[in-house]
């Protein structure tokens, strides 16, 4: 979402303040969050959400804006050793590279009321599945997003499920992701289960992508090019998520999206730095964001799938977003593979298949 230069400088600037000379401030009544700037920050900042964070807790928030997760985690783990933020949210898969490095310290109710209104694979785990260290607030479920034209035209039936990618009448006509992107290697994930593999025997999911590869038109690397080639009808179908599909669909583009079976989340996740310089105000800070006001108001302006039931939305939002009963089939992935695996896919997806 497109954010004033007023307010994007603002934004910076607090951050150059409270990180002047690379230590934050040692201020009980302010928290310090490391995530990206975008959507956050137009909600921090722009519509007022930081004032109300201030006035229902007693705390201050100060956005430190990265631009990818990878970004995020690698300032969180710079810091270690003296740590100079509070709160630590980006995506779960470079966040996870957190829990290995042990960056954050233990989540409970006690300290989080809301954790445990949560679902419960949204409670973020270690390797051994005991203690919770993090908590994943919202997530953008994957889809298949189309063009309605174009399908129209062609008397092309919908696609209802994910090996529909497959289907010869949409080769010359696909957008997929690289493998570079989280969303890529989820394609990757979600057609080898769909051909009977896993994340932990993902050898049918490269055999699918192999035979569906030359009829792609474009491995988008960004959501822009992907909702211009859309938009012109270069290209038919993508895999995406909900919120880009909701996003396409606000500005007017003639897309639809299915949400074929079993239901797969890119989770968000947040967690608080070991030795944070606000640990109260940073467990104020994660309840908040957690809350049903606040997931309440990501999921009607920005289309996120939240993860507290609680969180009650309008009837227009909740016709556009995976109801609680999907939800509580969403498939569990054993993201500690996927971590240990990511840079041989991203290697493998790269040589086999983008630059074939």
């Amino acid at each position: 979402m497109e954010i004033t230069r007023r307010g994007a400088i603002g934004g910076a600037l607090t951050a150059s303040m409270a990180m002047r000379n690379g230590v934050a401030r040692a201020d009980s009544k302010t928290v310090y969050l490391l995530t990206w700037g975008g959507t956050i920050q137009a909600m921090l900042e722009r519509d007022g959400w930081a004032a109300k964070f201030n006035a229902a807790t007693g705390y201050s928030v100060v956005l430190v804006p990265k631009a990818t997760g990878t970004e995020i985690m690698a300032t969180a783990i710079a810091q270690k050793a003296r740590p100079q933020v509070d709160v630590v949210q980006s995506d779960l898969l470079p966040w996870l590279t957190g829990i290995d490095q042990d960056l954050f310290m233990p989540l409970d109710a006690a300290g989080v009321p809301n954790l445990a209104d949560v679902y419960p694979a949204a409670r973020i785990k270690d390797r051994q599945g005991k203690t919770v260290y993090g908590v994943e607030p919202y997530g953008d479920v994957f889809a298949l997003i189309y063009n309605k034209d174009v399908f129209a035209q062609n008397k092309w039936a919908p696609p209802t499920q994910w090996t529909d990618l497959e289907r010869p009448e949409f080769q010359g006509h696909l957008l997929l992701p690289p493998g570079t992107s989280a969303y890529g290697l989820y394609a990757l994930i979600i057609l080898a289960r769909a051909h009977g593999g896993s994340e932990r025997d993902i050898e049918p999911g490269f055999a699918a992508l192999k035979k569906i590869a030359p009829g792609v038109v474009d491995w988008s690397n960004t959501f822009a090019k992907m909702s211009q080639f859309l938009q012109d009808g270069t290209a038919a179908i993508a895999f995406h998520g909900i919120a880009g599909a909701l996003d396409m669909q606000r500005r007017g583009l003639p897309v639809a999206y299915a949400l074929p079976e079993p239901v797969y989340l890119s989770p968000t996740a947040m967690g608080i730095m070991k030795g944070a310089p606000n640990p109260a105000g940073a467990r104020a800070f994660v309840n908040w964001w957690i809350s049903p006001e606040v997931l309440r108001y990501r999921a009607e302006t920005y289309g996120q799938t939240v993860t507290n039931p609680k969180a009650i939305l309008s009837a227009e939002a909740a016709a556009k977003l995976p109801d609680a009963a999907r939800l509580s089939h969403m498939v569990e992935i054993d993201y500690y593979t996927v971590l240990a695996n990511r840079d041989a896919w991203v290697d493998r997806f790269q040589r086999e298949l983008v630059e074939r």
